[in-house]
Formats: structure tokens, C-alpha cells, sequence
């Protein structure tokens, strides 16, 4: 139960950090929060609409691996956080508004921060 805590704990401090520290952005139907293969960069706190995670398939079309909405955080963690390669593309489902942070300057303020460790 303790590990349960712990990751509500942290998930509750990511999506604090988001609205305080994060700009207020705009997506709209079809537009790309991260690129697969592409730097990840990002990751936010979504206020209204709702993200799919997509990844290729056998055809080479696209399929849905997972679908995030109003209240979920959204983005490529940990990759962000070093600007690895992210492993699925994220495109707004619906028109989404969201509070997005730059994942290196996020990993900045976790190494430096006695309160994020």
C-alpha cells in the first residue's frame, strides 16, 4: 500500500508542478504533442480534451495504445527528461488545452530540488 502512496504522491507533485510552472497551451483535433523516433520534449497536465498514444503497426498504420484525458498527465516521461527518442507519437483526439513544461528544465529542478527527490 505504502508504493500506491508513493506514486500518487509523485503523480500529485508533477501535476502541481505543471500548473505552476507550466505555459497554458492549445492543441487542436490532429495536432502532435511528440513524434515517434522524434526528440521527446514535453509533458503537461491536461486541462480540457483528451490525448492518444499511437505506435505503428504490422500494416504500417498507426494503432492506439492508450488514450489520456482532462485531469491525466500526458507526455513521453521519462524520455523527456533527457531528450531520448520518444517511443510513440501523442495526438490530440480532441481539441485540448493543457499546461506544458520542457522536460530537461523539469530534470534540472528535480536534481537540484530536496523537495522533488
Amino acid at each position: 500500500m505504502k508504493q500506491k502512496t508513493h506514486y500518487s504522491e509523485a503523480l500529485a507533485y508533477l501535476r502541481d508542478y505543471c500548473l505552476r510552472h507550466g505555459r497554458l497551451m492549445h492543441f487542436s483535433h490532429g495536432d502532435i504533442f511528440e513524434a515517434e523516433g522524434a526528440a521527446a520534449r514535453l509533458f503537461g497536465y491536461i486541462e480540457s480534451g483528451s490525448f492518444q498514444y499511437l505506435v505503428r503497426n504490422y500494416e504500417g498504420g498507426e494503432s492506439t495504445v492508450e488514450t489520456v484525458a482532462a485531469g491525466d498527465l500526458v507526455g513521453c516521461y521519462p524520455y523527456c527528461l533527457d531528450g531520448d527518442a520518444a517511443p510513440v507519437t501523442i495526438r490530440a483526439d480532441k481539441p485540448c488545452t493543457i499546461y506544458v513544461v520542457d522536460g530537461q528544465q523539469f530534470n534540472q529542478h528535480f536534481l537540484q530540488s530536496k523537495e522533488a527527490a
